[in-house]
């Protein structure tokens, strides 16, 4: 199967009905619609998710991906969409195959989203001149700025030679002048030769024999030596040590006790010892109570249940239950039914608490950082269009800041397309009754 052409989508951000960000996607990466930073399309505004895959590609094919707070339509060549969620939808999420050249509107909070799945446009090679009119490199070059700089050239690196060649010793700078006119001055000395005094084999007339020196002997003193001491008998006899070693292992019971070593004998059988140990009774814990008039051991440090049952079960403490908090505001809608077309007065309020209640409550909440106390119901009249878009919008009551930003929010409100018996689009009117109140 021949590859799929390379296709792109075009994609346009309108936000209070000027055109903020116009962009055309041609990788396979998905493309991303949110607050963060990190999207593709980062739009701030009221309603718009913090981070939604809005576009996305599966081996080639484009696919939408839209959630329970985004309205709008497809438009073909030959059909126009506007239910975007059919079907049951993978986590709130429902994903629409897009055709090759379909347009879209998406209504997402605040933010207008337009889209157009077009064809990949060619990359502009960067323009070049013809050869003949581009000429040589030798041709680029200005000859007069070529002389100038060559001569400016052999003029500086003459200027250097000539400084090189005539430079002067001078004196270094923080130095005395008398250190630098300073020699040292040296001399030559040859010393003659000197030969050793032979004396005469006898002395002549008038001189006497030298006499060699005697040296005397330094007398030899002998040092004490010390004499290795004598064995020392032992301080313990054979009988003392093994009485000791009676009253370390044996049985016998002294002041402090019995011994901590009796349960291991010299000579006795470890097997019997082990057999004795195994079947010993041991108490854990002041079973008796003892001196200190307390009742029986306890779970840990607390003074909790008593432990007087080793198969019991301490009960655990039972803790309340936690109060919800107030402070939220509730609409509570009270519908008025209208004539009967396949748009229903059901259908309307179930969108409503659905997908519009969040831009109902921010609108509450306005009010309410005005007057804390802010209650009453607010009636509201429009006409769904035959286009599922809404007209002659009325909404009043509460208060004017109030009434306005609702007024505001059911400008981009859409809802199925009303029809007639006949099946023919038409206009449907409603009036709405909501009740808005602190909880």
């Amino acid at each position: 199967m021949a590859p799929l052409a390379p296709r792109a989508l075009r994609i346009g951000v309108l936000l209070g009905g000027n055109l903020v960000e116009e962009r055309v996607f041609t990788g396979l990466a998905p493309i991303t619609f949110g607050q963060s930073l990190r999207c593709s399309l980062s739009i701030p505004g009221d309603g718009v998710p913090y981070e939604h895959v809005l576009f996305a590609r599966d081996q080639g094919r484009l696919l939408l991906r839209v959630s329970t707070s985004i309205e709008g339509r497809l438009a073909t060549a030959s059909t126009v969409t506007t239910d975007l969620r059919v079907g049951p939808g993978d986590g709130g999420i429902w994903t629409i195959p897009l055709e090759k050249g379909v347009r879209g509107r998406l209504q997402i909070g605040e933010a207008t989203v337009l889209f157009q799945e077009i064809a990949t446009p060619p990359i502009t090679p960067r323009p070049v001149l013809p050869a003949s009119i581009r000429g040589t490199f030798g041709d680029r070059i200005d000859r007069r700025l070529a002389v100038i700089v060559g001569g400016s050239l052999a003029v500086h690196l003459a200027i250097g030679v000539w400084a090189w060649a005539t430079e002067v010793e001078t004196i270094p700078l923080m130095s005395s002048p008398v250190a630098a006119l300073y020699r040292h001055d040296t001399m030559s000395v040859s010393l003659p030769e000197l030969t050793p005094d032979v004396p005469p084999s006898e002395p002549g007339p008038g001189a006497a024999t030298p006499v060699a020196p005697v040296q005397t002997a330094k007398p030899i003193v002998d040092r004490p030596r010390s004499t290795p001491r004598a064995a020392q008998p032992p301080g313990m006899s054979a009988a003392e040590a093994a009485r000791y070693a009676s009253i370390l292992t044996g049985p016998a019971t002294g002041p402090n006790g019995p011994s901590e070593m009796r349960n291991r004998q010299p000579g006795a059988d470890l097997r019997q010892q082990i057999d004795d140990v195994g079947t010993r009774t041991v108490t854990i814990g002041d079973d008796g109570k003892g001196f200190r008039e307390q009742p029986g051991p306890r779970i840990g440090t607390e003074p909790g249940p008593l432990v007087d049952d080793p198969t019991g079960v301490t009960p655990l403490p039972t803790h309340r239950a936690e109060e919800p908090r107030g402070g939220r505001s509730t609409l509570r809608p009270v519908p008025v039914e209208g004539p009967g077309t396949t748009l229903t007065v059901d259908m309307v309020l179930s969108k409503i608490t659905t997908v519009y209640m969040q831009g109902l409550q921010r609108c509450y909440r306005k009010g309410l950082l005005g007057e804390a106390s802010l209650a009453g119901k607010i009636k509201m009249g429009f006409s769904v269009t035959e286009r599922g878009g809404l007209d002659d919008i009325e909404a009043s009551g509460v208060s004017s800041e109030v009434d306005t930003c609702i007024s505001t929010q059911m400008q981009s409100w859409r809802f199925p397309i009303p029809k007639d018996k006949d099946g023919d689009p038409t206009d449907q009117e409603f009036r709405l009754v909501l009740a808005l109140q602190p909880s």
